[in-house]
């Protein structure tokens, strides 16, 4: 009975979610799309004075505060694409922005979560998407601001793990989250541009944590983002970024293929359904009728560096509609305010970010394009700026 329940229920999100299923990576125009989301990335920073990005537009009320987090992850991406338009605005905004970090900085070295002004307590993973941006930043146009800040935050990161490498202070919901682990890429990356040893073996502390917390079908355990939540594609994308980057700066095997293990029974679940549920059990069974478009984007990234580093093709056309599916739900022509942006859930009402554009899911869409640009091209080595921020 619970089974036939299911099936029908499946079933009827299938129908509503036509035009997603729909999508064609050949009916799509990658550059209009990629134009359109650089173009709102831009807008989200104008709307917050050209210093920071606003969290994102909400329908029917309007920009929403500055969110130094996403404002952190957003500079690798704003240099991308200032390479790929060879234009300086990016770069600049990218400038601003960092500037703009060092001045909300903790006097511990943490940042605070969630928007600015919401609450006062440092959290480990928005700390961690600042020290990212850090990092971009040291390799193009440090300044001594950029390195002071980016050095006590890494302390601060480092001064959150326990004995066990878990980041067990300063995390939200007095929680251990696994996808805490894209905060300990941070850590690697920082250790290996300013030659701190430390920072880079707290990392991988975290890392071997994690690989400790994944069970034998490749879920990550320890990893909601609320209590009693399920995992959602959004944070387990998170897990499986930080590992590949983590393997790419160190080479260990044994971490590539904890993120094969969780890449493969996704894969098998998208080619079975066609879409991928916003929320999965321990099973990787579907757990929401709703599709989280940022996790989409994001392991549309994993699975094209999967194919990259492992010669294992099969996810490459995966990745090609996952993008797809993405874009159709962009709107690329318009004057609305969320014209460009991708909303958090579809449909738009999901339970993931409802009825709101999250700056945060027009970067992961921009840089699965951007992803994809480089695969065309032939370009399958990981490019070096990459390595240490993204």
């Amino acid at each position: 009975m619970i089974l036939h329940f299911l099936g029908r229920a499946l079933s009827d999100t299938a129908s509503g979610l036509r035009p997603i299923l729909a999508a064609r990576p050949e009916d799509t125009d990658h550059a209009a799309h990629l134009t359109a989301g650089a173009n709102w990335l831009l807008r989200s920073i104008d709307a917050c004075g050209g210093e920071a990005s606003s969290k994102g537009y909400r329908f029917l009320r309007g920009w929403m505060p500055p969110y130094p987090e996403t404002t952190g992850y957003i500079i690798p991406t704003l240099l991308a694409l200032g390479d790929r338009f060879a234009q300086a605005r990016y770069a600049d905004a990218a400038g601003r922005m960092g500037q703009w970090l060092t001045g909300v900085q903790r006097p511990d070295g943490g940042f605070a979560g969630y928007e600015l002004g919401l609450r006062d307590e440092p959290d480990v993973f928005d700390t961690g998407m600042i020290l990212l941006g850090f990092n971009a930043l040291l390799r193009r146009s440090p300044t001594p601001e950029i390195r002071a800040s980016a050095k006590r935050a890494a302390d601060f990161l480092r001064e959150a793990l326990d004995q066990e490498g878990a980041f067990a202070r300063h995390v939200s919901h007095r929680m251990l989250h696994a996808y805490n682990v894209r905060s300990a890429w941070a850590l690697v990356a920082y250790g290996r541009i300013a030659g701190d040893a430390g920072a880079e073996a707290a990392g991988l502390a975290n890392a071997d944590w994690v690989l400790a917390h994944q069970q034998p079908n490749g879920f990550f355990t320890q990893n909601a983002f609320k209590p009693g939540g399920n995992a959602n594609t959004h944070g387990t994308a998170y897990v499986m970024r930080g590992l590949f980057q983590i393997h790419q700066l160190t080479g260990r095997r044994d971490i590539l293929e904890s993120v094969v293990r969780a890449a493969d029974p996704l894969a098998d679940a998208y080619d079975r359904h066609g879409w991928l549920a916003a929320e999965l059990g321990p099973d990787w069974g579907f757990r929401s009728r709703h599709i989280c478009l940022t996790g989409c984007a994001q392991i549309a990234i994993v699975f094209l560096r999967l194919a990259a580093a492992t010669g294992n093709e099969r996810y490459v056309p995966l990745a090609e509609r996952l993008i797809a599916q993405v874009a159709a739900t962009q709107a690329l022509k318009g004057t609305m305010r969320h014209s460009g942006a991708i909303a958090g859930s579809y449909p738009i009402q999901g339970a993931y970010a409802p009825l709101q554009y999250p700056n945060w899911a027009t970067k992961f869409f921009v840089d699965a394009l951007l992803e994809r640009e480089r695969w065309h091209k032939g370009d399958r080595a990981l490019p070096e700026a990459e390595l240490f921020a993204g």
